[in-house]
């Protein structure tokens, strides 16, 4: 448990401070963000340091290491050991940083090209694919579960089609998190309800392990799994206070990539499948729109909404970006809220 709430605080601390010196170092490299020329109300952004995601990866990184290091033991003094380090968790991290990688070249790109086009969509999707399929092949490997499961408690068996499931879930998520990033914080702060959210669940299958040892892989019914998630939303509190509006950096293609991956990879590992669903229902309603908007004006040349994203669409009826913000924020809680009592009660009916 202590080591849970250290890596979180670490994370936090540490994303907190490295953000600060970030946004300098890439304000005097002129290392910022281009804006889409249709999104006009957007211009003020022009120029706002990017790539901040790489503080996210980071932070991620050095809270979950960090926590596995004891300084103090009792009745010992100081003294330094380090605990267990699970390969198979630290490896969610790992994948997931591919998909950050990925992020993190579209960016440069960018910076580099000076406008708000980096890889083609084609290449982009491309190399999505490739990191997803790596993934879903190590879960292959791993000998996990075929089941489709809405919680433990509850699936469809798919047999090899989950495989594929995996890739189309770790590819579309990137992409829709990738699509909310638009206002300042909103993917932040709503990351950082959705893997408090994944924390409550990932310490509870530590804690009840019993039951869950059916569902899924043991080596994910270790606390490092807890102590992972904790990092990812440290990281993500801590780059909030520097995202949030007016930004002052912003996360870019290599931190809404990452955390997009992170969600299905870890939901996966625990046997949670669908209920990433819920707890990341304002990118699943974000991708929705998109996809509504551009199918209907491609097949009926009429558009559904004023533009294809949802956050701008209410930015074009004139409602104020902290009032979107916080009203997704807030409906993202609730979600999040509706799963957490969907796993517990999985676990009253059937667990107990």
């Amino acid at each position: 448990m202590i080591a849970t709430i250290v890596s979180g605080g670490i994370s936090f601390l540490f994303v907190l401070f490295f953000t600060a010196i970030g946004t300098n170092l890439f304000k005097s490299r002129n290392i910022g963000q281009s804006i889409q020329e249709e999104l006009t109300h957007h211009d003020h952004k022009k120029g706002t340091p990017t790539m901040g995601g790489v503080f996210i990866v980071a932070g991620t990184y050095f809270g979950f290491l960090l926590a596995h290091i004891n300084f103090w033991t009792i009745g010992q003094g100081f003294k330094i050991e380090i605990d267990y380090l699970n390969l198979e968790v630290f490896s969610l991290l790992l994948f997931g940083t591919l998909m950050a990688l990925v992020g993190f070249v579209d960016d440069f790109l960018k910076v580099q090209k000076g406008r708000n086009l980096g890889l083609s969509a084609k290449n982009k999707l491309f190399l999505q694919i490739i990191v997803g399929s790596f993934i879903s092949y190590y879960f292959y490997l791993w000998d996990y579960s075929t089941t489709l499961y809405l919680f433990s408690g509850f699936g469809i068996e798919i047999g090899i089609f989950k495989w594929f499931v995996v890739v189309l879930f770790i590819v579309g998520f990137s992409n829709a998190v990738n699509l909310t990033d638009g206002l300042d914080g909103l993917v932040a702060g709503s990351s950082t309800l959705a893997f408090g959210g994944i924390l409550v669940i990932a310490f509870w299958i530590f804690r009840y392990p019993e039951y869950y040892f059916a569902f899924m892989n043991n080596s994910f019914l270790s606390l490092d799994l807890s102590i992972l998630v904790s990092s990812l939303a440290g990281s993500c509190l801590g780059f909030l206070w520097w995202n949030t509006t007016p930004a002052r950096i912003i996360m870019g293609d290599v931190g809404s990539l990452f955390l997009g991956a992170m969600f299905p990879i870890i939901l996966f590992s625990i046997g949670a499948d669908l209920l990433i669903l819920f707890i990341c229902m304002l990118y699943v309603v974000e991708a929705l729109s998109v996809i509504i908007q551009v199918g209907s004006f491609k097949l009926r040349g009429v558009r559904v909404i004023k533009m294809d994203s949802l956050d701008d669409n209410f930015e074009m009826k004139n409602w104020a970006e902290t009032t979107i913000i916080v009203r997704f924020w807030i409906v993202n809680g609730i979600f999040v809220v509706i799963a957490l009592g969907l796993f517990y009660g999985d676990w009253v009916l059937f667990g107990n």
